[in-house]
């Protein structure tokens, strides 16, 4: 199982680098704008020996996290409500519908105007960013729960709705969160690289942004190949907890 996904994982990156090689090779391109893979390679190197990619990549992913932590028990417990009683769905679905076309990144200067560049300001971003897809998720699970599965609970003594959500509703739905809330991590991931950029002294968006000003694009591939590193292993994480909780799925 881990040879069949490393493999074809091992296969793009060396392919990469090896379109990567034949562009310098082929137009020659100033080492500010795009440095051979060596260059690259050695500045990781570097920042990860002294330190600084771990400073920076562990205060992206505090940030990520509080965000999704945040609207995971928000987003969870709406979902399931909204999913189960129309009446609930009637009162809030007017809201997820006017807020959720906007983008994250449209927040970005009003959480400079209300909260700084503080941690605030980007957590909030992140929470825009993961809300959404963690509640449509959570709610989708729940109105895909067979009825057959509901009566089944309530003649084995799921007298209550209590009971009916703790022990029928919420493991029905959720594998269903769990890919909302792979989704969302996605998103918030995305969102917190682009606040870092306009609004940090910090992170691997800050990291990136300042490699740019400073015209060092080996720091800005850095930054970028790290976000990458990370979004692979995150990604594996939740596929085997979606297939951990996915009873009954192929």
């Amino acid at each position: 199982m881990f040879l069949s996904r490393a493999l074809p994982l091992a296969t793009a990156v060396v392919v990469i680098v090896i379109v990567w090689q034949l562009v310098i090779a082929i137009f020659r391109p100033h080492i500010s704008l795009l440095p051979p893979p060596v260059i690259a390679a050695q500045e990781f190197w570097t920042l990860l020996a002294s330190g600084e990619l771990f400073l920076h990549t562990g205060t992206s992913l505090a940030r990520v996290f509080s965000a999704w932590t945040i609207t995971g028990a928000i987003a969870i417990p709406l979902g399931l409500a909204m999913g189960w009683s129309r009446r609930v769905e009637r009162i809030v679905d007017p809201f997820v519908e006017i807020f959720r076309p906007i983008s994250p990144l449209a927040w970005i200067p009003l959480a400079i105007l209300w909260f700084g560049i503080g941690e605030a300001g980007k957590v909030f971003v992140v929470c825009v960013a993961t809300l959404f897809p963690t509640l449509l998720s959570t709610i989708a699970g729940v109105k895909r729960i067979d009825p057959v599965l509901v009566h089944a609970g309530q003649v084995l003594g799921c007298t209550d709705q209590a009971s009916l959500f703790c022990k029928v509703i919420f493991p029905a739905a959720l594998p269903s969160i769990v890919v909302g809330l792979r989704i969302s991590f996605g998103t918030g991931w995305a969102a917190i690289i682009a606040a870092e950029l306009v609004a940090a002294r910090s992170g691997l968006g800050y990291l990136i942004a300042n490699g740019m000003e400073i015209l060092r694009a080996d720091k800005v591939l850095v930054g970028m190949a790290m976000i990458g590193i990370l979004g692979v292993f995150f990604d594996a994480v939740f596929r085997f907890l979606h297939r951990r909780f996915s009873w009954g799925e192929e």
